[in-house]
């Protein structure tokens, strides 16, 4: 049971790691900075060694594997700072046009204009990180991966009723 989870985790954590990561530095409460925007729960990555060693014991990753994997998810992060840092300036200047109660419909519109098109270009990276993942996994790896994944649902949240115990 515990390796199921472990596995299941481990998929989760890789179909997820950009977007987390891009989430991280959104707007307070909803998108990972705390309840009151002040930027609690940050400080970690979720590409650190930590995951792909996690992925590696539930994918049974070869050294290689983990090599490459590394090397896109810093890539990734490393690319995706721009958006990131671009997305709190969009924080700030909403919470400005905001402030007192004060609301100029233009300003949170075009805001939360280009907040959305900087979502939705952060889920294409996500997708292609995904796809560039599978294409170092092993067919085996993958149906696992696949499989895990559906289990997990899009945002690492398990559907239906948990898997019955592991006969041993």
């Amino acid at each position: 049971m515990r390796n199921r989870f472990l596995a299941i985790a481990g998929i989760a954590v890789l179909v997820i790691g950009a977007t987390v990561l891009a989430l991280g530095h959104g707007l307070p409460g909803v998108y990972g900075q705390g309840p009151r925007g002040r930027g609690e729960g940050r400080g970690h990555s979720p590409f650190g060694p930590g995951m792909v060693e996690h992925m590696s014991k539930a994918l049974n990753l070869t050294s290689d594997q983990q090599t490459q994997i590394k090397a896109l998810l810093e890539a990734a992060h490393t690319a995706a700072e721009p958006r990131h840092a671009r997305l709190q300036e969009l924080q700030k200047l909403l919470e400005a046009a905001t402030a007192n109660g004060q609301f100029d419909e233009a300003k949170v519109r075009a805001i939360a204009n280009e907040h959305a098109q900087l979502m939705a270009d952060q889920m294409v990276e996500h997708e292609r990180m995904k796809s560039k993942v599978f294409g170092i996994l092993t067919v085996e790896q993958r149906a696992k991966a696949e499989e895990m994944h559906k289990r997990r649902g899009p945002h690492g949240h398990r559907h239906g009723p948990p898997p019955p115990p592991p006969s041993e």
